[in-house]
């Protein structure tokens, strides 16, 4: 498929107008970087203590990872430190956007790790350990780079389900959360099976529970030797089989069966949410994940809280009366101002008289707080200047909002005075504070902290910031005091009007609630939960709300008079209970290293370079040796970031195109370490330069504006027939350099501008059969400028296929000036919009109309028919008849007189599905298409003649209807319809209409789309069945 990459490439110089998010770099990062014996960390600004950090967690976390991998590290692991979610955003590393949720990605080119900073230490810790994982997989199986895997050398694919699963589990082994998640699993009338992990999000947590089993069962040295039969037998399963001596569906049972010895013990005397609360929200009826952040109105008859239930997290409001959804209020992920709306730290806070409503959300370059009118819904927005802004709380009875915010590495307890709009920072200090309420008299603020009881500190590594206790801030004394200190972690404080503190805390493995009265210290839990509540809230007659797990997801329930609930006895979870157990094992690796220490020995003879550094003094293979004195210094060096380009891939593939046939292509990529500079080279050397496809493009990613540079130029060589005497060849050849920008206004909209200077050639040649001479008969030649500028809205969520949900369009306006007899002139205006609704999570509608126009002496055409995908397979008819080929008119024909213009400047439109490539042409088209698109088969699990594992099989109804035309008489006048296309239906009309039902299936390679298609006649009736197979996404 290289190849057709590099043809839309070309391509899309010319004609640039394309869909897509935008990225935005709204800062121009100045890096710097220290090294450390297994990593380089990148960082930038005055965040070198964060790099630090980052480097001693990294160091040990390595040490950890490589004993159960029995791996070490080849070359330093680059980590690129971001100080907010927002400046990760913005990386260059990987080209997707980072939405929230990502915590942190490892990409394979070259193995890099990015990562940022949240405000949270734990959090932090866990993503590098996490994501060091993964980097440390991608060097044991990979080769530490996609080469393997791109060349065909490596076949084998880690699994989803044992990648990230073992990432979870050797970055925290087990914990409360994972143990919530797993026990609501046991409770399930059906587990699903270890492939199946792959397709859902249990692939983190289910994928973990697997890992845990197997080093109960096995022993933590299974976990290296897994890893190496599955590379050694190039298949995972094999891997698992030749370790372990199972196979998936052994492996399955047996973790099925430890799933419920685990957890059906800890059932026992505890309770179901609904004997002790009401339910508000039902997730089996609207097949979301979330509902959390709930928050009462002062007269407590609202309810205010985010749910993904239409697949993105909005905001809702619930009437406690009405026992009803009140409305949605505001749409996040869809406009600049709701970016994203903090749901995994959320806060939302009403205003004292109950008019408004608080809450952090993304917008564009920085955080804001948003107050929004519950009426009318309009809102404004209050930047801060942060590096993140979460969890709003109104005082009681002031303009006041307290909040958490995050800077560089910190985060504190912030108030902003909403009518002087002056912010002060309460706390001040390198803890991670969090989840900030008031009092009901407004004199103290109540947060969570993992300080301790630590006052300062020089360094977060030297501070167990793994468990969170509640804290508060007053305001008359300006001071903080503690009011836990356990051993286990509370967090969400509320108060209550009578002097008690509500707050969640993981007491014996589950998070419960827990009443704190204030004046005795005395706290007790009030809940039992079979699994787990987090974000609470009172109303003003202490009811309490909560976001409780049920049945993989989060749900909303009311608790009345929390304040009379007596102490619950929780007993200890199986996990809790063993939380302690040693887990040591032997290391198995042939050696280890050690930190040397400098000595006044002679180094004089010494090796440093690490790959040859066994030719020093030899060791046996299980004593310690020495590895690069250089790196084990510990001076923490800032070192400033040269561009150093490096090969992000090679690949040499033989691919294929509906025009020109096979062909064979090599790609080259470098890049810098940040991807701020990328070259890209595609060649196909064929003889000589004239007859070969060379691009070399140049792409600067630094700044806002992003810039390309591309010098092109393709060739192909295609036969046009022959007789007695002849072959006639015909030779095709475009080169020149295009020069294209992108500015992005917002992640939404940008503007997209460009020019392409192309020079375009046409010979043919006929080759005498008897004599072996060559000689041209005929040659054409086109040159053209053509400037072109396009506007791009794109606010359109994707699914699996395809966007679900959400409006795209663009506006594109291209012209060729007249520059000489050669020259092609024309002006060209087009307009795409698609609007795509979304019913629930896995149905929804699309709509989409094109329409084009283009006028001068040459105007370009709009060829008409066929699919936006690559097609491989077709089986339509026209007029009855069986067609033959993809096109309704070839373009590589001898008697084509303007193949120059059909070849390069021409605009195919599709889909059009069960007609031909150019079944209808004109200087004008108009195109409207509609999709339902719906699931049809989860997971297929195939076992003969061969064992084949495959899911998310979608399917979807389409209605096609177009029409391409050169003048309107053509609508009024279907002879001038037969005449041009050799038609016979005396109501023959330009336009077209299909429609039909289509699948669509993952495969390793692409997806490929099957569809079947009826045209409707012009006189009425329908044609037979109509099959086309074809590679893409949907539109």
């Amino acid at each position: 498929m290289r190849i057709i990459l590099t043809i839309l490439l070309l391509t899309n110089l010319l004609y640039p107008q394309s869909f897509g998010q935008n990225k935005v770099q709204y800062e121009s990062f100045d890096w710097e970087y220290i090294v450390s014996p297994n990593t380089n960390i990148y960082y930038y600004g005055d965040n070198k203590d964060l790099a630090i950090f980052t480097s001693k967690v990294a160091e040990r976390s390595i040490e950890q990872i490589g004993k159960h991998l029995r791996w070490r590290s080849n070359k330093p692991i680059k980590i690129i430190v971001y100080t907010s979610h927002n400046d990760f955003q913005q990386t260059n590393v990987v080209n997707v956007y980072m939405s929230e949720g990502v915590g942190g990605v490892t990409e394979l080119y070259k193995n890099r790790i990015v990562i940022p900073f949240e405000g949270s230490y734990e959090q932090f810790e866990h993503v590098i350990h996490h994501e060091l994982v993964h980097a440390a997989i991608n060097e044991l199986v990979y080769g530490g780079n996609a080469q393997g895997l791109i060349s065909g050398r490596i076949r084998v694919q880690v699994p989803l389900w044992a990648n990230e699963g073992l990432a979870e589990f050797l970055s925290v082994d087990w914990d409360t959360n994972s143990d919530m998640v797993l026990r609501d699993l046991a409770i399930e009338d059906r587990l699903p099976s270890i492939p199946e992990l792959n397709y859902s999000i249990l692939a983190y947590k289910g994928g973990q529970s697997v890992w845990q089993y197997i080093t109960q069962k096995y022993g933590r040295e299974k976990v290296g030797e897994i890893f190496q039969q599955m590379k050694r037998a190039q298949n995972d399963e094999r891997g698992f089989e030749s370790a372990l001596g199972v196979d998936y569906e052994k492996l399955t049972e047996d973790w099925h069966d430890f799933v419920k010895r685990e957890y059906w013990p800890d059932l026992v005397n505890r309770e179901n949410f609904d004997d002790f609360s009401t339910k508000i929200t039902d997730r089996t009826e609207t097949r979301n994940f979330y509902n959390v952040s709930p928050s009462f109105s002062p007269d407590g008859n609202t309810i205010a809280y985010f749910s993904d239930q239409d697949g993105y997290m909005d905001l809702i409001l619930y009437e406690v009366d009405s026992e009803k959804q009140k409305k949605r209020l505001i749409r996040g992920n869809t406009t600049p101002d709701f970016e994203e709306l903090k749901w995994l730290q959320p806060g939302i806070s009403w205003s004292p008289d109950g008019e408004s409503i608080s809450f952090a959300s993304k917008s564009g370059e920085q955080d804001s707080i948003i107050i929004v009118d519950i009426k009318s819904g309009k809102y404004k927005k209050i930047p801060i200047d942060l590096d993140g802004v979460f969890t709003t709380s109104w005082h009681p009875t002031e303009n006041k909002i307290a909040f958490m915010g995050h800077k560089d590495d910190s985060s504190d307890i912030y108030v902003i005075d909403l009518t002087t709009k002056e912010v002060t920072n309460i706390t001040n200090d390198i803890f991670s504070e969090s989840s900030p309420s008031w009092s009901s008299n407004g004199e103290i603020i109540y947060f969570t902290s993992d300080r301790g009881q630590n006052t300062s500190t020089n360094s977060m590594y030297d501070v167990d910031f793994s468990q969170t206790d509640i804290f508060q801030y007053s305001y008359q004394t300006n001071t903080v005091s503690q009011i836990t200190n356990t051993e286990y972690n509370e967090n969400y404080p509320v108060a209550s009007s009578d002097g008690n503190l509500f707050y969640t805390a993981d007491y014996n493995g589950i998070t419960n609630i827990f009443k704190h009265n204030l004046s005795n210290n005395e706290a007790f839990p009030i809940t039992n939960v079979v699994t787990g509540v987090q974000q609470i809230d009172l109303d003003s007659s202490d009811n309490l709300v909560f976001s409780g797990f049920k049945k993989r997801g989060w749900d909303l329930y009311i608790m009345n008079n929390p304040n009379s609930s007596s102490e619950k006895e929780i007993k200890p979870t199986k996990f809790y209970a063993n939380k302690n157990r040693s887990t040591d094992f032997e290391d198995l690796r042939t050696f280890t290293s050690k930190k040397v220490t400098l000595s006044p020995e002679d180094y004089s003879k010494y090796i440093f370079a690490r790959n040859y550094q066994y030719r020093n003094d030899k060791k046996d293979n299980n004593e310690e040796v020495e590895v690069d004195s250089l790196r084990f210094q510990d001076d923490y060096l800032a070192r400033k970031y040269q561009t150093d380009f490096s090969v992000d891939y090679i690949a040499t593939t033989a691919t294929i195109d509906n025009l020109f046939g096979t062909r064979g292509v090599a790609n080259l990529s470098w890049s810098d370490v940040m991807g701020d500079h990328r070259i890209n080279v595609g060649t196909n050397l064929v003889l000589d330069l004239n007859n070969s496809d060379l691009v070399v493009q140049y792409a600067y990613l630094k700044n806002r504006t992003n810039y390309y540079t591309t010098l092109f130029q393709q060739a192909n060589t295609f036969s046009l027939g022959y007789n007695m005497n002849y072959d006639f060849i015909g030779q095709l050849r475009d080169y020149g350099i295009g020069f294209y920008g992108q500015h992005p206004f917002s992640k939404f909209m940008r503007l997209d501008f460009g020019a392409t200077l192309r020079n375009v050639d046409y010979e043919i040649k006929q080759f005498d059969i008897f004599t072996f001479q060559t000689s041209t008969n005929y040659k054409e030649n086109l040159k053209a400028v053509v400037p072109i500028t396009s506007f791009v809205f794109d606010n359109s969520t994707n699914g699996y296929t395809g966007p679900v949900d959400g409006f795209k369009q663009y506006l594109t306006f291209q012209f060729s000036p007249d520059i000489g007899s050669n020259s092609i002139p024309f002006q060209t205006l087009k307009f795409d919009m698609r609007k795509y609704y979304k019913i629930n999570r896995n149905y929804s509608l699309a709509a989409r109309l094109m329409l084009g126009k283009s006028v001068g002496d040459r105007p370009q055409k709009f060829f008409l028919g066929g699919n936006s995908q690559m097609m491989i397979f077709s089986d339509t008819q026209t007029e009855g008849r069986d067609d033959s080929g993809f096109y309704a008119q070839r373009v590589l024909d001898y008697d084509n007189t303007s193949i120059l213009e059909d070849v390069y400047f021409s605009e195919y439109v599709f889909p059009l599905r069960g007609a031909r490539y150019r079944e209808r042409v004109g200087e004008n088209v108009a195109v409207a298409n509609f999709e339902f698109r719906f699931p049809f088969v989860n997971y297929v699990d195939v076992s003969f003649p061969a064992r084949i594992r495959f899911g998310n099989i979608f399917g979807h109804l389409f209605l096609d209807v177009g029409a391409a035309w050169d003048s309107s008489d053509e609508f009024d006048n279907s002879e001038l319809v037969r005449n041009k296309y050799g038609l016979t239906d005396p109501e023959a009309s330009p336009i077209l209409t299909t429609f039909g039902i289509g699948t669509k299936i993952f495969t390793p390679f692409a997806l490929i789309r099957i569809d079947t298609a009826w045209d409707k006649y012009p006189s009425g009736g329908y044609s037979k069945p109509q099959y086309i197979i074809s590679f893409g996404y949907d539109w």
